[in-house]
């Protein structure tokens, strides 16, 4: 699992905008650090990890939600919504497909070809759901979400 970065510059002293801007920026970056692996599909430990760091970020978010100006966090709130959504159906697919593996090592006769079928079946709906999730990633980049976010978590009081 990504494990979350320390964040040693920051300091409770601060006002809670400063300090909130850190801890956005750290836990974004975290999550768009495993994108480009995500989009590739290589390992699909970059899809966990980047799962993983958004919902970090959408934790910040609603629990901080006060601190933003309501039209502009609901549009932030959704994008990253948005993401973890794509990025959860994948993720669904790649543990159940574990899991059923993990089954048929287990089993022996005529139980394997049943569950070979379906972790072929499980597969190719996971791909169609990948690309979903590569197109949705794509067009969040295309209206350029980063640099949209980095914005946003300056509005914080």
């Amino acid at each position: 699992m990504a494990k979350a970065k320390k964040i040693s510059y920051l300091n409770p002293a601060q006002p809670l905008g400063i300090c909130l801007q850190k801890i956005l920026r750290t836990r974004f970056n975290e999550m768009t650090a495993s994108e480009e692996g995500t989009v590739r599909g290589e390992d699909i430990e970059f899809l966990h990890d980047m799962r993983v760091s958004s919902r970090r970020v959408q934790a910040v978010l609603k629990i901080f939600r006060a601190a933003f100006p309501k039209k502009l966090y609901k549009n932030e709130y959704e994008q990253v919504r948005l993401l973890i959504r794509s990025l959860g159906v994948v993720r669904d697919y790649d543990v159940f497909i574990d899991k059923m593996e993990k089954l048929r090592a287990g089993s022996t006769g005529n139980d394997n070809r049943a569950i070979d079928m379906l972790i072929i079946r499980k597969k190719v709906e996971r791909e169609a759901k990948r690309k979903i999730m590569v197109k949705t990633i794509n067009e969040l980049n295309r209206l350029g979400y980063k640099e949209n976010f980095m914005r946003f978590i300056t509005t914080a009081i």
